[in-house]
């Protein structure tokens, strides 16, 4: 949910592999831990695929999403409307209520244009706070996530967001019974001066959910990680950039109990040059793929080429189809309990997930999650 929007859009079709090498990770020690933010998107294409959610693990249930005019409107003509609307998500709502997991409703603008018109017009930022305030006293919901991602930098638009987000907090605040309102926000966010105000902005909300993912792309020049959590070193590579140094900048302008660390359950099939990590990409864009279909075609355990990434720290896999190497960044249950460990290292306020369903049933991530976060689990090593 970063540098490319696309990645709201998943889609591969993986023939199966041939049983030749499969990676095993340690078994943890545990330790007992406090429970924190677990924080859920659940986008309304996989809502027929959350059967397996824990719910006494999970703290936030983000229904994904309801998109926003540049007039301030909620498109109730859109298919989110529909599936907002339906009977699968108010299903879901009910469940989360019973286990008293907050609701919540993302806004999303993803159009250039749409945001900085929306932007230059306070009209319309009313407009979506009344628009917000009617939905979730209407359907008794808990908050809203705001999601508007806009990538160039932009001192105007900066300041434009941070106002924004002011009025509309206190206006939900006022026209709503205690809401719980977080804004979604770039990895590179204070590195690289984007939109988001960090500081100004963990004040003003109740939490801000990092997007640490996409720092590896479809339009990356080479195989990469979604979210390396080391590499960066100091920028002497491999990685331009990476989590852990994100989550360290933030920390320089923000109180770690605001920040909510996202996690990526998908990876990046790119079309390469070999069989090895960081290999030229060649070809097409790279395809996305989830941590489901990648476990329905045997990717993440099974395949000709494996390794761990040392600089990373996650798993990458490659094999050979029609002619053609393709690498694929992809994490597992080692590589997310160590950014879980990490999480808890920076005493961040949680971890968030992008997304819900696009794990599998035999995938086990839900305990690694109750084992680092759950409020009675424990806290998994895999070393």
């Amino acid at each position: 949910m970063t540098l490319v929007v696309g990645v709201f859009f998943l889609g591969l079709f993986l023939t199966s592999r041939p049983a030749i090498q499969r990676l095993i990770s340690p078994i943890p020690n545990h330790t007992k831990v406090a429970q924190k933010e677990v924080f859920g998107f659940a986008p309304y294409w996989t809502l027929s695929k959350l059967d397996n959610i824990d719910w006494n693990t999970l703290t936030t249930f983000a229904y994904f999403s309801l998109p926003v005019g540049a007039d301030g409107t909620i498109d109730k003509t859109s298919y989110e409307w529909t599936n907002f609307q339906g009977k699968k998500l108010s299903d879901l709502f009910a469940k989360a209520q019973d286990h008293k997991v907050k609701r919540v409703v993302t806004l999303t603008q993803m159009n250039k244009a749409d945001v900085e018109t929306f932007l230059d017009n306070p009209a319309a930022w009313d407009k979506i706070a009344q628009e917000s305030a009617d939905i979730l006293n209407g359907k008794h919901l808990d908050g809203v996530n705001i999601d508007f991602e806009y990538v160039p930098s932009n001192d105007k638009l900066k300041g434009q967001f941070t106002n924004f987000v002011d009025s509309y907090s206190k206006q939900l605040r006022a026209k709503t019974q205690d809401p719980y309102i977080t804004v979604s926000v770039l990895a590179s966010s204070v590195r690289f001066n984007k939109i988001y105000d960090i500081g100004k902005l963990s004040k003003i909300t109740d939490g801000i959910f990092m997007m640490a993912y996409d720092f590896y792309y479809p339009g990356s020049e080479s195989a990469g990680p979604s979210a390396p959590l080391y590499g960066y070193n100091g920028g002497k590579g491999p990685y331009w950039y990476d989590v852990s140094t994100a989550v360290d900048d933030f920390l320089k302008v923000a109180d770690s109990s605001k920040i909510i660390m996202g996690v990526p359950y998908y990876g990046w099939n790119y079309p390469t040059s070999s069989p090895t990590p960081n290999a030229e990409k060649v070809g097409l864009r790279a395809a996305a793929v989830t941590n489901a279909k990648a476990d329905d075609n045997k990717l993440l355990s099974v395949t000709p080429v494996g390794g761990w990434d040392e600089a990373a720290q996650v798993s990458w896999r490659s094999y050979w189809e029609d002619g053609q190497w393709h690498v694929v960044y992809m994490e597992d249950e080692k590589s997310l309990s160590l950014k879980y460990q990490f999480a808890r290292s920076r005493n961040l306020g949680g971890v968030g997930i992008w997304a819900l369903g696009f794990d599998s049933n035999i995938s086990n991530f839900w305990p690694v999650l109750s084992a680092n976060f759950g409020g009675n689990g424990l806290a998994m090593n895999p070393n």
